[in-house]
């Protein structure tokens, strides 16, 4: 059973596939252990615990991943360490609490300069 939403689970393989490779993330994706949920007002944080994370830290945050919702857009990161990961989204603005029930658009900014 996944803890992830549909968005979720493609703002992770956008970050994540590069680093950790498609296995790992699709392993997470789909059999990823829950440890907590926190939303903040300005976003929140989905955090996941899954044998084939590094225990290494490592932060997921290339390419910049962005999801928008209505009015409100913000950026996924994601953070590794001790076989756990966690998923965060930061608003530009207020972040309804029901953000997750809600239809977001993920999409990767390209970095190129």
């Amino acid at each position: 059973m996944t803890h992830f939403r549909a968005f979720e689970v493609e703002a992770l393989r956008l970050l994540g596939t590069a680093t950790l490779g498609d296995a790992v993330v699709e392993a997470v994706c789909r059999d990823a252990e829950f440890v907590s949920y926190n939303h903040s007002g300005a976003g929140y944080f989905l955090a996941v615990r899954h044998h084939l994370l590094p225990k290494a830290r490592t932060v997921l945050s290339h390419p910049m991943v962005l999801g928008q919702v209505g009015e409100v857009v913000g950026s996924y990161l994601a953070f590794v360490q001790d076989n756990e990961l966690m998923l965060e989204y930061a608003g530009t603005t207020d972040v309804p609490e029901n953000v997750r029930d809600l239809p977001v658009q993920v999409v990767a900014q390209s970095t190129a300069t």
